[in-house]
Protein backbone atom coordinates (compact mmCIF):
# COMPACT_ATOMS: atom_id res chain seq x y z
CA UNK A 1 0.00 0.00 0.00
CA UNK A 2 1.34 3.23 -0.30
CA UNK A 3 1.36 5.64 2.45
CA UNK A 4 -1.56 8.38 2.91
CA UNK A 5 1.10 10.89 3.07
CA UNK A 6 2.55 10.15 -0.42
CA UNK A 7 -1.04 9.75 -2.54
CA UNK A 8 -1.65 13.38 -1.23
CA UNK A 9 1.83 14.66 -1.88
CA UNK A 10 0.99 12.46 -5.71
CA UNK A 11 -2.50 14.68 -5.71
CA UNK A 12 -1.26 17.74 -5.23
CA UNK A 13 1.74 17.57 -7.30
CA UNK A 14 -1.25 17.16 -9.87
CA UNK A 15 -3.28 19.86 -9.10
CA UNK A 16 0.06 22.53 -9.26
CA UNK A 17 0.69 21.33 -12.32
CA UNK A 18 -2.59 21.81 -13.63
CA UNK A 19 -2.78 25.26 -12.22
CA UNK A 20 0.18 26.58 -15.04
CA UNK A 21 3.49 26.38 -14.88
CA UNK A 22 6.20 26.08 -11.92
CA UNK A 23 9.96 25.86 -11.30
CA UNK A 24 11.51 22.79 -9.77
CA UNK A 25 12.24 24.58 -7.27
CA UNK A 26 8.80 25.77 -6.24
CA UNK A 27 7.52 22.65 -6.77
CA UNK A 28 9.76 21.22 -4.07
CA UNK A 29 8.49 24.17 -2.10
CA UNK A 30 4.76 23.49 -2.22
CA UNK A 31 4.94 19.94 -1.85
CA UNK A 32 7.47 19.68 0.92
CA UNK A 33 9.92 17.70 -0.72
CA UNK A 34 12.95 17.43 -1.82
CA UNK A 35 13.50 17.98 -6.07
CA UNK A 36 14.68 14.10 -5.76
CA UNK A 37 11.22 13.21 -4.81
CA UNK A 38 9.73 15.47 -7.59
CA UNK A 39 11.75 14.07 -10.57
CA UNK A 40 10.63 10.70 -8.97
CA UNK A 41 6.67 12.10 -8.68
CA UNK A 42 7.22 12.83 -12.53
CA UNK A 43 8.83 9.30 -13.61
CA UNK A 44 5.18 7.90 -11.73
CA UNK A 45 2.91 10.54 -13.04
CA UNK A 46 4.10 9.45 -16.97
CA UNK A 47 3.83 6.76 -15.96
CA UNK A 48 -0.05 6.57 -15.16
CA UNK A 49 -0.13 8.56 -18.69
CA UNK A 50 0.04 12.35 -17.35
CA UNK A 51 2.43 14.49 -19.82
CA UNK A 52 4.36 16.42 -18.17
CA UNK A 53 6.05 19.35 -20.34
CA UNK A 54 8.35 22.11 -19.80
CA UNK A 55 8.14 25.57 -20.97
CA UNK A 56 10.41 27.85 -22.80
CA UNK A 57 11.06 29.84 -19.05
CA UNK A 58 11.91 26.24 -17.41
CA UNK A 59 8.23 25.91 -15.97
CA UNK A 60 6.61 22.55 -15.58
CA UNK A 61 3.21 22.04 -16.38
CA UNK A 62 0.50 19.00 -17.33
CA UNK A 63 -1.51 19.06 -21.00
CA UNK A 64 -5.11 19.68 -19.87
CA UNK A 65 -8.25 18.73 -21.26
CA UNK A 66 -9.73 21.41 -24.35
CA UNK A 67 -11.54 23.57 -22.28
CA UNK A 68 -10.59 22.58 -18.53
CA UNK A 69 -10.35 24.86 -16.07
CA UNK A 70 -8.12 24.03 -12.66
CA UNK A 71 -9.55 27.22 -11.31
CA UNK A 72 -12.92 25.97 -11.85
CA UNK A 73 -12.37 23.70 -8.80
CA UNK A 74 -11.82 23.39 -5.19
CA UNK A 75 -8.28 22.27 -4.30
CA UNK A 76 -8.23 19.65 -1.94
CA UNK A 77 -6.86 21.93 0.65
CA UNK A 78 -10.17 24.38 0.10
CA UNK A 79 -12.45 21.16 0.40
CA UNK A 80 -10.60 20.12 3.44
CA UNK A 81 -11.18 23.92 5.33
CA UNK A 82 -14.71 24.21 3.94
CA UNK A 83 -15.88 20.42 5.04
CA UNK A 84 -14.62 21.58 8.28
CA UNK A 85 -16.75 24.74 8.22
CA UNK A 86 -19.96 23.29 7.17
CA UNK A 87 -19.79 20.22 9.60
CA UNK A 88 -19.48 22.45 12.75
CA UNK A 89 -21.27 25.55 11.73
CA UNK A 90 -24.14 24.15 9.89
CA UNK A 91 -25.48 21.18 12.30
CA UNK A 92 -28.99 20.20 11.51
CA UNK A 93 -29.40 22.01 8.27
CA UNK A 94 -31.29 20.45 5.75
CA UNK A 95 -28.64 21.86 3.12
CA UNK A 96 -25.85 20.00 4.89
CA UNK A 97 -25.67 17.30 3.26
CA UNK A 98 -26.22 18.52 -0.15
CA UNK A 99 -23.74 21.11 -0.16
CA UNK A 100 -21.11 18.44 1.59
CA UNK A 101 -21.58 16.18 -1.91
CA UNK A 102 -21.34 19.09 -3.96
CA UNK A 103 -18.43 20.27 -2.46
CA UNK A 104 -16.98 16.89 -3.45
CA UNK A 105 -18.26 17.22 -7.17
CA UNK A 106 -16.35 20.20 -8.21
CA UNK A 107 -13.06 19.63 -6.37
CA UNK A 108 -9.91 17.50 -7.11
CA UNK A 109 -11.66 15.25 -5.30
CA UNK A 110 -13.85 14.19 -8.16
CA UNK A 111 -11.07 13.13 -9.70
CA UNK A 112 -9.47 10.69 -7.23
CA UNK A 113 -11.23 7.67 -8.58
CA UNK A 114 -10.00 7.36 -11.83
CA UNK A 115 -6.34 8.09 -9.86
CA UNK A 116 -6.26 5.53 -7.93
CA UNK A 117 -7.79 3.09 -10.61
CA UNK A 118 -4.71 4.60 -12.42
CA UNK A 119 -2.56 3.90 -9.58
CA UNK A 120 -4.22 -0.28 -9.17
CA UNK A 121 -3.16 -1.37 -12.99
CA UNK A 122 0.68 0.24 -12.85
CA UNK A 123 0.43 -2.23 -9.49
CA UNK A 124 0.15 -4.93 -11.55
CA UNK A 125 2.17 -3.59 -14.71
CA UNK A 126 4.86 -3.74 -12.12
CA UNK A 127 4.02 -7.22 -10.74
CA UNK A 128 3.80 -8.68 -14.31
CA UNK A 129 6.06 -7.52 -15.43
CA UNK A 130 8.84 -8.79 -13.25
CA UNK A 131 7.31 -12.27 -13.25
CA UNK A 132 7.83 -11.83 -16.88
CA UNK A 133 11.58 -10.93 -16.67
CA UNK A 134 12.11 -13.94 -13.68
CA UNK A 135 9.71 -16.13 -15.86
CA UNK A 136 7.53 -17.03 -13.00
CA UNK A 137 3.89 -18.48 -12.89
CA UNK A 138 1.38 -15.99 -11.60
CA UNK A 139 -2.19 -16.08 -9.97
CA UNK A 140 -4.37 -13.57 -11.59
CA UNK A 141 -6.73 -13.25 -8.59
CA UNK A 142 -10.84 -12.86 -9.25
CA UNK A 143 -10.50 -12.42 -13.00
CA UNK A 144 -13.36 -10.84 -14.57
CA UNK A 145 -13.93 -12.48 -17.92
CA UNK A 146 -16.21 -10.94 -20.73
CA UNK A 147 -16.55 -13.76 -22.69
CA UNK A 148 -17.84 -16.09 -19.80
CA UNK A 149 -19.03 -13.78 -17.58
CA UNK A 150 -17.08 -15.43 -14.57
CA UNK A 151 -14.79 -14.66 -11.73
CA UNK A 152 -12.14 -16.81 -11.32
CA UNK A 153 -8.80 -17.44 -10.21
CA UNK A 154 -6.28 -17.73 -13.48
CA UNK A 155 -2.64 -19.52 -13.42
CA UNK A 156 -0.70 -18.09 -15.98
CA UNK A 157 2.22 -17.43 -17.57
CA UNK A 158 3.13 -13.99 -18.74
CA UNK A 159 5.31 -13.11 -21.54
CA UNK A 160 4.44 -10.38 -23.51
CA UNK A 161 2.43 -6.66 -22.99
CA UNK A 162 -0.59 -5.39 -25.69
CA UNK A 163 -0.87 -2.71 -26.96
CA UNK A 164 -0.60 0.05 -24.93
CA UNK A 165 0.14 -1.95 -21.59
CA UNK A 166 -3.06 -2.75 -21.13
CA UNK A 167 -3.26 -6.32 -21.61
CA UNK A 168 -0.78 -9.01 -21.05
CA UNK A 169 -0.61 -11.95 -23.13
CA UNK A 170 -0.32 -15.19 -21.24
CA UNK A 171 -0.56 -18.95 -21.17
CA UNK A 172 -3.28 -20.06 -19.39
CA UNK A 173 -2.36 -23.22 -17.70
CA UNK A 174 -5.45 -25.12 -17.14
CA UNK A 175 -6.12 -25.27 -21.32
CA UNK A 176 -2.39 -24.49 -22.37
CA UNK A 177 -3.91 -21.48 -24.61
CA UNK A 178 -2.38 -18.33 -24.92
CA UNK A 179 -4.84 -14.83 -24.48
CA UNK A 180 -4.84 -11.46 -23.61
CA UNK A 181 -5.79 -10.28 -20.12
CA UNK A 182 -7.08 -7.19 -19.74
CA UNK A 183 -5.21 -5.52 -16.46
CA UNK A 184 -8.37 -3.71 -15.55
CA UNK A 185 -10.12 -6.97 -14.75
CA UNK A 186 -7.56 -8.22 -12.62
CA UNK A 187 -8.62 -8.24 -8.94
CA UNK A 188 -4.48 -9.16 -7.30
CA UNK A 189 -1.55 -10.25 -9.25
CA UNK A 190 0.43 -13.21 -6.89
CA UNK A 191 3.73 -13.91 -8.27
CA UNK A 192 4.39 -17.50 -7.39
CA UNK A 193 8.04 -19.01 -6.48
CA UNK A 194 7.52 -21.63 -9.65
CA UNK A 195 9.39 -21.12 -13.33
CA UNK A 196 7.45 -21.78 -16.26
CA UNK A 197 6.62 -24.58 -17.31
CA UNK A 198 5.01 -24.77 -20.51
CA UNK A 199 7.49 -21.65 -22.19
CA UNK A 200 7.20 -23.75 -25.34
CA UNK A 201 3.92 -23.01 -26.30
CA UNK A 202 4.36 -19.23 -25.37
CA UNK A 203 3.20 -17.75 -29.12
CA UNK A 204 4.12 -14.21 -29.01
CA UNK A 205 1.37 -11.64 -31.34
CA UNK A 206 4.18 -9.26 -33.66
CA UNK A 207 2.18 -5.97 -34.16
CA UNK A 208 3.21 -2.12 -33.97
CA UNK A 209 2.92 0.67 -32.66
CA UNK A 210 -0.77 0.92 -33.54
CA UNK A 211 -1.94 -2.53 -32.98
CA UNK A 212 -1.98 -3.67 -36.72
CA UNK A 213 0.39 -7.02 -37.71
CA UNK A 214 2.49 -7.17 -40.63
CA UNK A 215 5.56 -8.58 -42.36
CA UNK A 216 7.35 -5.60 -43.94
CA UNK A 217 9.12 -3.22 -41.59
CA UNK A 218 8.60 1.08 -42.49
CA UNK A 219 9.47 4.06 -41.04
CA UNK A 220 7.56 6.88 -41.27
CA UNK A 221 7.87 10.37 -40.64
CA UNK A 222 5.03 12.90 -38.91
CA UNK A 223 5.02 16.23 -37.96
CA UNK A 224 2.37 16.83 -34.81
CA UNK A 225 0.56 19.88 -33.67
CA UNK A 226 0.75 19.88 -30.28
CA UNK A 227 -2.71 18.42 -29.84
CA UNK A 228 -1.82 15.54 -32.12
CA UNK A 229 0.93 14.76 -29.68
CA UNK A 230 -1.06 14.69 -27.14
CA UNK A 231 -3.28 12.18 -28.17
CA UNK A 232 -0.18 10.47 -29.92
CA UNK A 233 1.25 9.86 -26.46
CA UNK A 234 -2.15 9.13 -24.87
CA UNK A 235 -3.60 6.10 -27.39
CA UNK A 236 -0.43 4.70 -28.63
CA UNK A 237 1.81 5.16 -25.23
CA UNK A 238 4.32 2.87 -27.35
CA UNK A 239 5.54 5.60 -29.68
CA UNK A 240 6.76 7.70 -26.73
CA UNK A 241 10.59 6.66 -27.73
CA UNK A 242 10.10 7.53 -31.00
CA UNK A 243 8.53 11.27 -30.17
CA UNK A 244 10.86 14.58 -30.24
CA UNK A 245 10.52 17.92 -29.89
CA UNK A 246 12.32 20.36 -31.80
CA UNK A 247 12.95 23.96 -31.72
CA UNK A 248 13.30 26.82 -34.64
CA UNK A 249 12.94 30.15 -35.27
CA UNK A 250 9.23 29.41 -35.86
CA UNK A 251 9.15 27.84 -32.36
CA UNK A 252 8.24 24.76 -31.05
CA UNK A 253 7.91 21.40 -33.47
CA UNK A 254 6.80 17.72 -32.41
CA UNK A 255 7.96 15.32 -34.72
CA UNK A 256 7.19 11.37 -34.70
CA UNK A 257 10.00 9.11 -36.23
CA UNK A 258 8.95 4.96 -35.86
CA UNK A 259 8.52 1.78 -37.17
CA UNK A 260 4.95 0.54 -38.74
CA UNK A 261 4.24 -3.01 -39.67
CA UNK A 262 0.88 -1.55 -41.56
CA UNK A 263 0.03 1.54 -42.72
CA UNK A 264 -3.33 0.76 -41.82
CA UNK A 265 -3.06 1.90 -38.38
CA UNK A 266 -0.84 4.87 -38.36
CA UNK A 267 -2.95 5.82 -41.28
CA UNK A 268 -6.06 5.85 -39.60
CA UNK A 269 -4.38 8.08 -37.04
CA UNK A 270 -3.44 10.90 -39.80
CA UNK A 271 -6.81 10.99 -41.45
CA UNK A 272 -8.21 11.53 -38.21
CA UNK A 273 -6.66 14.59 -37.59
CA UNK A 274 -5.55 15.81 -40.69
CA UNK A 275 -5.18 19.02 -40.17
CA UNK A 276 -3.16 18.71 -37.66
CA UNK A 277 -0.26 16.49 -39.05
CA UNK A 278 2.43 16.96 -41.90
CA UNK A 279 3.80 13.65 -43.35
CA UNK A 280 7.20 14.28 -44.09
CA UNK A 281 8.01 10.33 -45.46
CA UNK A 282 8.28 8.15 -46.72
CA UNK A 283 6.63 8.77 -50.12
CA UNK A 284 4.77 5.54 -50.17
CA UNK A 285 2.67 6.46 -46.58
CA UNK A 286 2.22 10.02 -48.58
CA UNK A 287 0.84 8.13 -51.71
CA UNK A 288 -1.10 5.80 -49.57
CA UNK A 289 -2.97 8.61 -47.44
CA UNK A 290 -3.63 10.31 -50.81
CA UNK A 291 -5.44 7.23 -51.86
CA UNK A 292 -7.16 6.67 -48.85
CA UNK A 293 -8.52 10.29 -49.34
CA UNK A 294 -9.70 9.81 -52.75
CA UNK A 295 -11.76 6.35 -51.89
CA UNK A 296 -13.16 8.39 -48.96
CA UNK A 297 -14.66 11.36 -51.10
CA UNK A 298 -15.56 8.69 -53.75
CA UNK A 299 -17.86 7.08 -51.41
CA UNK A 300 -19.28 10.02 -50.15
CA UNK A 301 -20.25 11.05 -53.50
CA UNK A 302 -22.15 7.78 -54.20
Amino acid sequence: MIPQQKILRVFQLISLLKGGGRTMEQLSRQINASERTVYRYFRLLEELGFIIDQDFHGKYFIHREEGENPEDRFTLEEVSILRQLIQSGAEGHPLRGSLLKKLALHSEAKDLPEQFLKLRVARMFRALSEARENKKQVILKNYHSANSQEITDRLVEPFQFGEGFQSVLALDTKDKQCKYFKLERIGEVVILDKPFKFEKLHQGSNTDIFGITGRKESWVTLQLSLRAYVLLREEYPLSLPYLEKEEDEEGRKYIFHGPVLNYKGVGRFVMGLADEIKIIGPPDFKAYIREKLKSSRLLQGR
